[in-house]
This record gives structure tokens, C-alpha cells and sequence, in this order.
């Protein structure tokens, strides 16, 4: 099964105790849920079932083939709450990560993610420099999905 969240809006600004965010779930590539959170009060995520999978049935999926979540030493099983969080998570992070490029040469070196501020120079210039001191530096600026994703995933581990 496969799940993704698609047509994200975000809002920074009414997000309190947990995200103020819609998108449409797909499963599948079909539209399955419509999702809402208003951000106050911590509440739980609003699912509106628009396709023919019920909120049991991806619930019983995700917690027979997720491992199991643990937060501050409380374990809780996978349901589609934890993964519409951790798929916004992922977007929200992407995003980020996308404005930084547009100021900075982000690298992949040593297992971490790195920036390098342009400062209005070429980053031609600041990939040769990079380049001069760590022939293994991967380039995230321009690179694949595949690179980016890479990124992302080193960044939200640190997290």
C-alpha cells in the first residue's frame, strides 16, 4: 500500500500545539481521505473518507506493516494519524530544504548534511571550493529526488 499526502497547505501561523495543515491522502494513487488539522488545543487529525478505503482498514494495514512508534519511551502502534504526521514532516522538511538551496550549497559529506552560503557568488565558485577540499562531497543543489531524499533523511535523523 502505498501512501501519500498531496495538495499540502500549511500554516505556520495557526499552528499552536500540533500542525494547522489540509491535503488529500491517496492510497494507492486513489484519493482516499480528505485531511484537516485546525492546530490549537493539540488535537487529533480530521479524516473525511472520500474513497473506497474505510480509516479501520488503513489503520490495520499501517499496524500490521509499520513498526511501532516510540516517543519519549512510550511505544503506541503505526496508524494513519502517525503517518499523515510523519508524511507532513517529510513535506514541510522538503520545502525547507528547498528554500535553503536557493542561498546556500547544501552537500551530503561524512553522513551529515552541509551549508555553504553563496553569498552572491557563483556556486560554481563554492562547488569548486568544496569540491578542492572533499572529491566525495555529493551535490543536493540540482541533484536527483533520489539525492534529496537522501538529505532529508539524514536531516530528520538528527532530529
Amino acid at each position: 500500500m502505498k501512501i501519500e499526502l498531496r495538495r499540502i497547505n500549511y500554516s505556520a501561523a495557526l499552528s499552536q500545539e500540533t500542525s494547522a495543515f489540509t491535503a488529500d491522502l491517496y492510497i494507492d494513487g486513489e484519493l482516499a481521505f480528505h485531511v484537516r488539522n485546525d492546530g490549537g488545543g493539540g488535537g487529533a487529525d480530521f479524516f473525511h473518507q472520500v474513497g473506497r478505503w474505510t480509516e479501520a482498514e488503513a489503520n490495520d494495514w499501517l499496524k500490521a506493516n509499520r513498526p511501532r512508534c516510540t516517543v519519549c519511551g512510550i511505544s503506541f502502534e503505526h496508524d494513519l494519524e502517525v503517518e499523515v504526521g510523519d508524511l507532513l514532516a517529510r513535506e514541510l522538511e522538503s520545502r525547507r530544504l528547498k528554500r535553503l538551496m536557493r542561498t546556500n550549497l547544501l552537500t551530503i559529506e561524512r553522513g551529515q548534511v552541509f551549508q555553504y552560503p553563496l553569498r552572491k557568488r557563483p556556486i560554481e565558485t563554492i562547488i569548486g571550493a568544496v569540491r578542492a577540499t572533499n572529491v566525495d562531497a555529493i551535490i543536493v543543489n540540482g541533484a536527483s529526488d533520489e539525492i534529496l531524499g537522501q538529505a532529508l533523511d539524514i536531516v530528520r535523523a538528527a532530529r
